[in-house]
């Protein structure tokens, strides 16, 4: 039998570049938000764009924050995160991360993808990107409660669960050390940091660095293929 069976991937910044979605989901804010105030569409979008790339994707506070600095009825952020959760921009995966997925689904990995964010958001990314039928199961971490996403263990034994899998037969794909590793090597899942996007110059300490580490796509799946073969465990596998 194979050491590793299981794969389960993380979501944004690690199959496809979020920023598409931000910067769609901005424009139609941004319009929404000048037909209620006196700013130009293009001040608020340019707004929103340039505390997106200052505070981060997960900063929670971003249309809060737009709000309170522009002075606009904040009784309208339900319909901005309405905008936010619906927006249909034209998502497309990387080309190594589609390769990615069929090579391990014609090796028979089961796969998984664990989430976090708001359902309906991280729901319209899945559709827009057409990748259900690669994943034998997905998990929306919010659906457990807040509190239990990543990097709780919860999240993890959820999609374990859902993929009838052990964490000694699987390993976790992710970008952001603040909440993709520590609860997965705490159930013994191998994990692999994609050292791309947003978080590549983040250093928090070994407790949050993944196992093993990779440039890109293509040297995280040379990764898993030589754990499975060889159960080699190494820090980087060239």
């Amino acid at each position: 039998m194979s050491l590793i069976d299981t794969v389960i991937f993380d979501l944004d910044g690690v199959l496809y570049d979020e920023r598409q979605y931000f910067y769609a989901a901005f424009a139609e804010i941004a319009d929404f938000l000048s037909k209620k105030s006196k700013f130009s569409q293009h001040q608020i979008r340019d707004k929103l764009w340039a505390d997106f790339q200052k505070k981060s994707s997960i900063y929670p506070h971003l249309f809060n924050d737009l709000l309170t600095d522009y002075d606009i009825d904040k009784n309208l952020l339900t319909d901005i995160l309405t905008l936010f959760s619906t927006v249909k921009p034209n998502l497309k995966l990387y080309h190594s991360a589609e390769l990615l997925l069929k090579t391990l689904r014609n090796e028979n990995f089961k796969l998984g993808l664990l989430t976090n964010g708001n359902v309906e958001t991280q729901r319209n990314k899945v559709r827009l990107l057409k990748i259900e039928d690669y994943f034998n199961a997905i998990v929306y971490a919010r659906q457990l409660g807040a509190a239990f996403e990543k990097p709780n263990t919860q999240a993890f034994e959820a999609v374990l669960s859902a993929l009838s899998s052990k964490p000694e037969k699987a390993i976790y794909l992710g970008d952001n050390p603040y909440t993709d590793f520590v609860g997965a090597k705490q159930l013994g899942i191998k994990t692999i940091r994609l050292l791309s996007g947003e978080f590549r110059g983040v250093h928090l300490g070994l407790a949050y660095e993944a196992d093993f580490v990779a440039d890109n796509l293509d040297h995280a799946s040379r990764i898993i293929l030589k754990i499975q073969k060889s159960g080699k465990e190494r820090e980087r596998i060239v």
